[in-house]
């Protein structure tokens, strides 16, 4: 889903909160990051990490809504990834 991020979403603050596939799927972060006053390898190290937990994140949250919410609804609903992989 997420091997490259297309874009992040950054705010005013030039805070992270969330990212894009080339596709336009959204993945917010479970964490807002702040890449203010830090390295580039470190932030982008940050942005990794985050980047891991998010996906992990969206795909319980579509495998939980499955059961739950008619198929039709549910493929619509979540990111392709998360579709392919949660059914």
């Amino acid at each position: 889903m997420f091997e490259n991020i297309n874009t992040i979403e950054f705010d005013d603050e030039k805070k992270i909160h969330a990212m894009f596939s080339a596709e336009g799927e959204k993945i917010d972060y479970v964490k807002v990051l702040d890449p203010n006053k830090k390295n580039v390898e470190d932030w982008m190290g940050e942005v990794e990490d985050m980047m891991k937990l998010s996906v992990r994140a969206a795909l319980l949250k579509s495998i939980n809504d499955y059961s739950i919410r008619p198929r039709h609804e549910w493929v619509l609903k979540h990111p392709g990834q998360c579709v392919l992989n949660g059914s």
